[in-house]
Protein backbone atom coordinates (compact mmCIF):
# COMPACT_ATOMS: atom_id res chain seq x y z
CA UNK A 1 0.00 0.00 0.00
CA UNK A 2 1.31 3.72 -0.35
CA UNK A 3 1.33 6.13 2.68
CA UNK A 4 -2.06 7.19 3.15
CA UNK A 5 -2.83 3.24 4.30
CA UNK A 6 -0.88 3.86 7.39
CA UNK A 7 -1.10 5.75 10.42
CA UNK A 8 2.25 6.86 13.25
CA UNK A 9 1.49 4.67 16.13
CA UNK A 10 3.30 6.92 18.82
CA UNK A 11 2.94 4.03 21.59
CA UNK A 12 4.85 1.75 19.41
CA UNK A 13 7.05 4.07 17.11
CA UNK A 14 5.71 2.52 14.01
CA UNK A 15 3.80 2.98 10.90
CA UNK A 16 0.47 0.27 11.48
CA UNK A 17 -2.64 -0.08 8.72
CA UNK A 18 -5.57 1.73 9.52
CA UNK A 19 -7.39 -1.80 9.30
CA UNK A 20 -5.95 -2.55 13.18
CA UNK A 21 -8.08 0.57 14.93
CA UNK A 22 -11.08 0.32 12.99
CA UNK A 23 -14.43 -0.83 15.42
CA UNK A 24 -16.23 -3.25 15.28
CA UNK A 25 -19.78 -2.31 14.07
CA UNK A 26 -23.01 -2.59 16.82
CA UNK A 27 -26.23 -2.34 15.63
CA UNK A 28 -28.16 -0.27 18.47
CA UNK A 29 -32.05 0.12 17.37
CA UNK A 30 -32.35 3.20 19.24
CA UNK A 31 -30.19 5.23 17.32
CA UNK A 32 -31.82 6.90 13.78
CA UNK A 33 -30.95 4.87 10.79
CA UNK A 34 -29.36 8.48 9.27
CA UNK A 35 -27.22 8.86 12.24
CA UNK A 36 -25.21 5.19 12.11
CA UNK A 37 -21.75 5.54 11.42
CA UNK A 38 -20.47 2.18 10.17
CA UNK A 39 -16.55 2.59 11.12
CA UNK A 40 -14.23 2.15 7.75
CA UNK A 41 -11.28 3.14 6.73
CA UNK A 42 -12.26 6.18 5.50
CA UNK A 43 -14.13 7.56 8.39
CA UNK A 44 -11.44 6.65 10.73
CA UNK A 45 -8.44 8.10 8.58
CA UNK A 46 -10.29 11.19 8.68
CA UNK A 47 -11.74 11.05 12.27
CA UNK A 48 -8.09 10.93 13.24
CA UNK A 49 -6.69 13.39 11.27
CA UNK A 50 -9.62 16.07 12.75
CA UNK A 51 -9.00 14.81 16.19
CA UNK A 52 -5.45 15.58 15.77
CA UNK A 53 -5.48 18.89 14.19
CA UNK A 54 -8.54 19.80 16.92
CA UNK A 55 -6.04 18.99 19.64
CA UNK A 56 -3.43 21.54 18.73
CA UNK A 57 -5.86 24.11 18.10
CA UNK A 58 -6.06 24.34 14.33
CA UNK A 59 -9.64 24.51 12.28
CA UNK A 60 -10.61 21.84 9.94
CA UNK A 61 -12.73 21.70 6.30
CA UNK A 62 -14.63 18.30 5.33
CA UNK A 63 -15.54 18.61 1.75
CA UNK A 64 -16.78 15.95 -0.94
CA UNK A 65 -19.68 15.03 -2.84
CA UNK A 66 -23.09 15.08 -0.77
CA UNK A 67 -23.72 12.28 0.80
CA UNK A 68 -20.13 10.85 1.40
CA UNK A 69 -20.40 11.22 5.53
CA UNK A 70 -18.86 14.81 6.22
CA UNK A 71 -21.31 16.04 8.35
CA UNK A 72 -21.60 12.09 10.54
CA UNK A 73 -17.88 11.27 10.78
CA UNK A 74 -17.32 14.68 12.59
CA UNK A 75 -20.55 14.57 14.62
CA UNK A 76 -19.80 11.07 15.66
CA UNK A 77 -15.71 11.96 16.44
CA UNK A 78 -17.09 15.08 18.95
CA UNK A 79 -19.42 13.48 20.36
CA UNK A 80 -16.93 10.25 21.21
CA UNK A 81 -13.95 12.14 22.05
CA UNK A 82 -15.98 15.59 23.98
CA UNK A 83 -15.53 14.49 27.53
CA UNK A 84 -12.23 13.10 27.25
CA UNK A 85 -10.68 16.36 24.94
CA UNK A 86 -12.95 18.93 27.37
CA UNK A 87 -14.88 19.92 24.25
CA UNK A 88 -18.59 21.93 24.39
CA UNK A 89 -19.57 21.34 20.79
CA UNK A 90 -21.54 23.98 19.23
CA UNK A 91 -23.34 22.80 15.58
CA UNK A 92 -24.72 25.66 12.99
CA UNK A 93 -26.88 24.72 9.83
CA UNK A 94 -25.55 27.45 7.61
CA UNK A 95 -28.72 28.11 4.75
CA UNK A 96 -29.02 30.29 2.16
CA UNK A 97 -31.55 32.48 4.51
CA UNK A 98 -28.44 32.51 7.63
CA UNK A 99 -27.45 35.89 8.94
CA UNK A 100 -24.34 36.92 10.44
CA UNK A 101 -26.21 38.65 13.36
CA UNK A 102 -27.85 35.14 14.13
CA UNK A 103 -25.05 33.20 13.67
CA UNK A 104 -22.75 35.61 16.08
CA UNK A 105 -26.40 35.25 18.69
CA UNK A 106 -25.72 31.40 18.22
CA UNK A 107 -22.38 31.65 19.23
CA UNK A 108 -22.69 34.35 22.30
CA UNK A 109 -24.61 32.08 23.54
CA UNK A 110 -22.33 28.77 24.53
CA UNK A 111 -19.67 31.18 25.61
CA UNK A 112 -19.76 33.19 28.45
CA UNK A 113 -17.79 36.53 29.94
CA UNK A 114 -14.73 36.35 31.27
CA UNK A 115 -13.89 39.88 31.72
CA UNK A 116 -15.62 43.22 30.60
CA UNK A 117 -14.72 42.75 26.94
CA UNK A 118 -13.23 39.08 26.72
CA UNK A 119 -16.01 36.04 26.37
CA UNK A 120 -14.61 32.50 26.28
CA UNK A 121 -15.33 28.86 26.58
CA UNK A 122 -16.98 27.74 30.08
CA UNK A 123 -14.72 26.69 32.47
CA UNK A 124 -11.39 25.01 31.44
CA UNK A 125 -13.12 24.14 28.30
CA UNK A 126 -13.04 24.65 24.40
CA UNK A 127 -15.92 25.25 22.61
CA UNK A 128 -15.90 23.49 19.06
CA UNK A 129 -18.10 25.43 16.59
CA UNK A 130 -18.84 22.84 13.64
CA UNK A 131 -20.56 24.76 10.79
CA UNK A 132 -22.47 22.48 8.57
CA UNK A 133 -22.93 23.60 4.89
CA UNK A 134 -20.57 26.46 5.09
CA UNK A 135 -21.02 27.55 1.38
CA UNK A 136 -24.79 28.17 1.48
CA UNK A 137 -25.18 31.40 2.58
CA UNK A 138 -26.26 33.92 -0.50
CA UNK A 139 -23.99 36.44 -1.72
CA UNK A 140 -24.92 39.96 -0.89
CA UNK A 141 -24.75 42.90 -3.13
CA UNK A 142 -20.92 43.20 -2.56
CA UNK A 143 -20.11 39.39 -3.36
CA UNK A 144 -19.58 38.15 0.25
CA UNK A 145 -21.25 35.89 2.66
CA UNK A 146 -21.97 38.22 6.03
CA UNK A 147 -22.10 35.31 8.10
CA UNK A 148 -18.49 33.40 6.58
CA UNK A 149 -16.98 37.22 6.88
CA UNK A 150 -18.31 37.13 11.24
CA UNK A 151 -16.29 33.79 11.30
CA UNK A 152 -13.55 34.85 9.06
CA UNK A 153 -13.18 38.18 11.71
CA UNK A 154 -12.76 36.01 14.53
CA UNK A 155 -10.43 33.71 12.46
CA UNK A 156 -8.01 37.01 11.72
CA UNK A 157 -8.73 38.97 14.43
CA UNK A 158 -9.62 36.85 17.38
CA UNK A 159 -12.84 38.52 18.08
CA UNK A 160 -15.76 40.21 17.07
CA UNK A 161 -17.83 43.96 17.77
CA UNK A 162 -21.00 44.19 20.34
CA UNK A 163 -23.32 44.88 17.93
CA UNK A 164 -25.15 47.08 20.31
CA UNK A 165 -22.76 49.12 22.00
CA UNK A 166 -19.82 48.60 19.26
CA UNK A 167 -17.19 47.50 21.30
CA UNK A 168 -14.50 44.93 20.49
CA UNK A 169 -14.93 41.55 22.22
CA UNK A 170 -12.08 39.56 22.09
CA UNK A 171 -13.00 35.54 22.02
CA UNK A 172 -10.57 32.85 23.75
CA UNK A 173 -10.62 28.70 23.79
CA UNK A 174 -12.75 28.44 20.55
CA UNK A 175 -11.90 26.47 17.29
CA UNK A 176 -14.24 26.24 13.90
CA UNK A 177 -14.63 23.11 11.67
CA UNK A 178 -16.58 23.29 8.95
CA UNK A 179 -18.22 20.99 6.46
CA UNK A 180 -19.13 21.80 2.95
CA UNK A 181 -19.86 20.41 -0.63
CA UNK A 182 -18.42 21.87 -3.90
CA UNK A 183 -20.30 25.15 -5.31
CA UNK A 184 -22.69 24.63 -7.34
CA UNK A 185 -26.55 23.66 -6.72
CA UNK A 186 -26.64 27.06 -4.60
CA UNK A 187 -23.71 26.40 -2.77
CA UNK A 188 -21.21 29.62 -3.15
CA UNK A 189 -17.52 29.46 -4.10
CA UNK A 190 -15.78 30.48 -0.53
CA UNK A 191 -13.72 32.99 0.03
CA UNK A 192 -9.98 32.05 0.41
CA UNK A 193 -9.43 34.39 2.92
CA UNK A 194 -11.67 32.08 5.30
CA UNK A 195 -10.31 28.98 3.81
CA UNK A 196 -6.50 29.77 4.29
CA UNK A 197 -7.22 29.07 8.16
CA UNK A 198 -8.33 25.42 7.52
CA UNK A 199 -6.72 21.97 7.13
CA UNK A 200 -8.89 20.83 3.77
CA UNK A 201 -9.45 17.31 3.62
CA UNK A 202 -12.11 15.74 0.91
CA UNK A 203 -13.52 12.49 1.47
CA UNK A 204 -14.00 10.01 -1.11
CA UNK A 205 -16.92 8.47 -2.56
CA UNK A 206 -17.70 5.17 -0.24
CA UNK A 207 -16.22 2.01 -2.74
CA UNK A 208 -18.46 -0.77 -2.76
Amino acid sequence: GDLWNYYMDFDNNRLDPWDRIIPSFKYNSQIPFFEMLVPTTDTVRFGYLMEKLLAVEHSVLFTGTTGVGKSVVARSLLTQIQDEAGYVPLYINFSAQTSSSRTQEIIESKLEKKRKNIIGAPGNKRVIIFVDDLNMPKLDRYGSQPPIELLRQYQDFGGFYDREKLFWKEIQDVTIAAACAPPGGGRNPVTPRFIRHFSMLCLPTPSE
